[in-house]
Parts: C-alpha cells; sequence; structure tokens
C-alpha cells in the first residue's frame, strides 16, 4: 500500500463494500447539508450521553421512534421524577440523536456502538452522531475544536467559541437571534458535551484530550460517508475526520492500521481507494 493521497486527486476510480442492509437507503445528516442553519439546542441542555447509553444499552436493536419514546415516557427508563420531566428528557434525547431505526444514519451508529470493543470508542462514535446531527457543532468541531485536539492538552477558552459565533453570522444569520445568555449557555454546554465524550477534561478549566479512535467511530464515519456517495476517496479525505482530530495523513495512517487489524479493508495504489467496510469480515 502506498500514500500519495493529495488534494489533486479528484477524478479517481472509488469503490467501497458495505455489506450490511443499513446502507441499502442513501444517509443523510444535517452537518452533510451545506445550508442547513445553525440550532441553538446546547443552550438548554449538553450532550445527555448517558441517557442515549441507556436507551441504546436496554435492548438489541434499534427501535422505532414510538417505541424509544415508550422506553422513556411510559417506562421511564431514564429515571424522571415526574410525567413532563420523562416527556422533556425524550424531547431533547431524540432532537439530538434522532432515534429510530428507519433512520440509515442512526442504524449504521447503533451497529458501530454495538461492535465498538471498548468505552472510548463508543463515545467517540456518539460524538460523530451527535456531530452529525448539529450542523453547529460539526462546523465547530472540524474548524476550530480539531486544532485544540491535535495540540492537546489545550485550554478551551469560551471568548474563542463566542468569536467563531460572531465570525459565522454573515452565513449564519440564524445566530443573529441568539441572546447572549443563550450563547454563554450553548458555550457552557459544549464543553460539558466535549467532556462527556471524552474530547476534553476538567471541571473550571477544560483542556482537550487527544482522541486515539479504534475501529468503530472510523467505520462508522467511513460507511456514512460512503452512504451519503461521496464515494470511497472522497470519504478517505473528508474533513469530518477532523472531528476525531486527525488530518488527511493521519486519516490513512489510522486506516492502515485497522486494516492490517482485520477491522475494515483499506488498498490505496496511486489514486485509487478501495474500501471494504463488511460487517463480517475474512481473517
Amino acid at each position: 500500500m502506498t500514500l500519495p493521497l493529495t488534494e489533486r486527486n479528484r477524478t479517481s476510480e472509488k469503490s467501497a463494500s458495505l455489506g450490511s442492509s443499513v446502507e441499502r437507503e442513501v444517509v443523510t445528516a444535517p452537518a452533510l447539508n451545506v445550508g442547513e442553519p445553525y440550532v441553538s439546542r446546547l443552550s438548554s441542555r449538553a450532550s445527555l450521553y448517558a441517557d442515549l447509553r441507556r436507551l441504546v444499552d436496554a435492548v438489541p436493536r434499534p427501535l422505532s421512534r414510538s417505541e424509544y419514546r415508550r422506553l422513556v415516557v411510559e417506562e421511564n427508563l431514564l429515571v424522571r421524577r415526574t410525567f413532563s420531566a420523562r416527556e422533556m428528557a425524550w424531547k431533547y434525547v431524540a432532537a439530538r440523536y434522532g432515534m429510530d431505526a428507519s433512520s440509515p444514519l442512526f442504524a449504521i451508529f447503533v451497529d458501530e456502538y454495538r461492535r465498538a470493543t471498548s468505552e472510548n470508542d463508543r463515545s467517540l462514535t456518539a460524538y460523530l452522531l451527535f456531530a452529525l446531527r448539529d450542523r453547529l457543532v460539526c462546523d465547530l468541531g472540524t474548524d476550530w475544536l480539531c486544532q485544540y485536539l491535535q495540540t492537546a492538552p489545550a485550554e478551551l477558552r469560551s471568548r474563542d467559541v463566542f468569536s467563531f459565533l460572531k465570525a459565522r453570522e454573515a452565513v449564519h444569520p440564524e445566530v443573529l437571534k441568539w441572546s447572549a445568555s443563550s450563547r454563554e449557555n450553548l458555550v457552557s454546554h459544549y464543553f460539558s458535551a466535549l467532556k462527556e465524550f471524552g474530547l476534553a477534561r476538567g471541571s473550571m478549566r477544560k483542556l482537550t484530550v487527544r482522541p486515539a479512535p479504534g475501529a468503530a467511530p472510523v467505520r462508522f464515519l467511513l460507511r456514512v460517508l460512503v452512504s451519503s456517495g461521496v464515494g470511497s476517496l472522497g470519504a478517505v479525505q473528508s474533513p469530518l475526520f477532523k472531528l476525531l482530530g486527525l488530518t488527511l495523513e493521519e486519516t490513512v495512517t489510522v486506516l492502515f492500521r485497522l486494516s492490517a487489524e482485520g477491522s475494515l479493508r483499506c488498498r490505496i495504489q496511486g489514486d485509487v481507494v478501495d474500501l471494504d467496510l463488511g460487517v463480517e469480515l475474512e481473517s
């Protein structure tokens, strides 16, 4: 295998074998839509990753939206004291993760979450779903946070996120409608979410933690990208790998390592990328 991938290689052959029925439909996600507006859902709550884990761990397969709602509202799986609190919990967790077996994005997530061999990989896979469901979180991850992940431990400062939001007002005028308190809450909850996913540590002073992604988060992102129609080369070169703090060269290095381990198959020759992300891999 060679490593000649560059930004110039845009017209090469692209192929991928996914080996799973969840990719038969085209995968869509807010973060993949160029015109997707920013939302301020983080102004009210952080990631609710613990709630997601409890719901996904409760059953061996992805459920319909109504079945997940029943677990939260009727069976009180998330342990809320009042009915209204259960309704609110469902509203927030459903908005963040799009929990529904009919969603190819969520189905791929559950598949890779269950295949993950460590809590680190489960949390990183959940972070990717969280980011793909929220264009603001995704842009923060690829255009701002990545530099702090690559130089971890690095201190995260609220004023830098405020500056990021200010700079995006021209292309995302919806941000202009957010109050100062909403922005403050959003940044606070964003930093808390990073800690929940294992990307930051500390209480008052948040420091980044360099991600060490294994097979599950990498496969998840590749499966989503290929299923969205970008092709193998486009998937490998995707800037979305910056969500994991990876440059293009580091992404290819990780792919080669996972290929050697048998977690996936990746072959790069010249400007041809051949991926096999099948669920059942031969030894």
